[in-house]
């Protein structure tokens, strides 16, 4: 069973040197660190940082926002507002989902996967009501996501090959220490620099398993990158139409995962009908690939 939702708090504080400190509607979890001293500051001050500082995503559920401190360094803020009575209902007695982020970050650390660091967690309640969720971590400097290598870059159907293998590897490691992102696509595969290994962002829907992930979710999660694979590629005329063979493209992802991992992946037929039923099936594609939602 995965993390238990009403303790991911809980856990995160026990992580050694979190310190936790409220002030009026917010109560923020600071992990060890060199800016641990200025978040327990001036934490109560978050929704002004996010107000002033280079806007990177506004929406209806998240607020997100690079922020410069004093002495220059950058914490990348993201905010999960209350979207109404569902959400208000979901989060009463559990926690602000960052925290399932923030614990998640840590152990994908702890796996070899790169990820921004987290810098702190809290949330923002009026009573029992959660208004917002934060997490800051820090602003990792000329990053790019893979997806926009693979729709923009003319060099991408050269990178392709070296890409899956490389999301692949990302994917055993993950598995192999029973974390589940949940939203495993190129976008969320970052690369900083030329020649740096591949990392991951966006870790809200991540789930943490004590043994191992159940095999539903793995081929789903192997889906969800074949499905983004060829999504991304689709949409940049670089790529010839050749390549838009799903059985190979999820072979070549299997058999790299299988490399990486030391175990037996799901076989591609498994892998690519998640693909399919989930993603592939939606209208605008340029390609048929074989099946229609269920």
């Amino acid at each position: 069973m995965s993390t238990d939702y009403f303790h991911c708090r809980t856990k995160f504080q026990a992580l050694p040197g979190v310190r936790t400190v409220r002030s009026g509607p917010y109560s923020f979890d600071l992990p060890p660190g060199p800016v641990q001293d200025f978040l327990a500051e001036h934490f109560a001050e978050i929704d002004a940082m996010i107000e002033d500082g280079r806007h990177t995503k506004t929406s209806h559920g998240t607020h997100a926002a690079v922020f410069t401190i004093p002495g220059g360094r950058d914490l990348f803020i993201k905010c999960n507002v209350n979207r109404g009575l569902k959400f208000t209902a979901k989060y009463f007695f559990v926690p602000a989902r960052v925290f399932r982020a923030a614990l998640a970050a840590k152990c994908v650390e702890e796996a070899g996967v790169a990820t921004p660091h987290v810098l702190a967690a809290g949330e923002k309640r009026s009573g029992r009501i959660l208004q917002g969720g934060y997490l800051v971590t820090e602003a990792v400097p000329d990053t790019r996501d893979l997806l926009t290598h693979m729709v923009n870059s003319p060099e991408a159907p050269a990178d392709a090959a070296e890409l899956i293998r490389e999301t692949a590897g990302i994917a055993a490691k993950l598995h192999g220490r029973g974390i589940y992102h949940g939203d495993l696509k190129l976008v969320n595969v970052y690369r900083s620099g030329n020649k740096a290994p591949c990392g991951v962002w966006d870790l809200d829907s991540a789930q943490l398993f004590p043994a191992r992930i159940p095999r539903k979710l793995i081929v789903r999660e192997l889906g969800r990158i074949v499905s983004s694979i060829v999504i991304c590629a689709e949409q940049n005329p670089a790529f010839p139409d050749d390549f838009f063979n799903l059985n190979r493209i999820a072979r070549d992802l299997l058999d790299a995962y299988s490399a990486s991992s030391g175990t037996p992946s799901p076989s591609p037929d498994e892998v690519m009908d998640a693909a399919r039923k989930r993603w592939l099936s939606k209208s605008g594609l340029r390609f048929d690939y074989g099946g229609k939602t269920a």
